[in-house]
């Protein structure tokens, strides 16, 4: 039962960890403490379109210079629901905004339609020793296409 009690604390101090990063990196948009509970090694990267980055400097830059240059001014989500467990947690997302700037780490190369969003997204987070190694974010590019009336190559 002690066991069973510890894994359940662990878990929640994993779920505290990613409300944590993503509070900082998308609420108050600090790059610093987003990435205080990384690896030395962090991995992000966003599917289908595989952008994102790897290594601690170039997330860094990912995150600066093509995430928070670029979020939506009205980006919104609400959890649809969570599973974690020792090693990753995952979160289905459904996340909308209106289209009004390029979101090069999304959808690189398509201009601003200022058309309203509301798409799925899975995240899968893995943790090395209580801090997030890798992000996994699986978009749903077929609606979020069909929604802003372009084509994405997902080629």
């Amino acid at each position: 039962m002690a066991v069973t009690t510890e894994i359940a604390q662990f878990m929640r101090k994993l779920e505290g960890i990613w409300d944590g990063h993503v509070d900082a990196l998308l609420k108050r948009r600090d790059v610093h403490a987003a990435m205080s509970e990384m690896t030395a090694q962090p991995s992000v990267r966003h599917l289908p379109l595989g952008t994102g980055a790897d290594g601690r400097a170039a997330v860094d830059h990912f995150y600066r210079d093509a995430v928070l240059a670029h979020l939506p001014s009205d980006l919104r989500w609400t959890r649809r629901s969570r599973t974690v467990d020792r090693f990753r947690l995952v979160d289905e997302l459904t996340v909308a905004f209106v289209h009004d700037r390029e979101l090069p780490w999304l959808i690189p190369g398509i201009a601003p339609t200022d058309r309203d969003v509301s798409v799925t997204a899975i995240v899968i987070v893995g943790f090395d020793r209580g801090a997030i190694a890798s992000q996994r974010t699986l978009w749903d590019c077929t609606s979020l296409a069909s929604q802003l009336g372009v084509t994405i190559d997902l080629a």
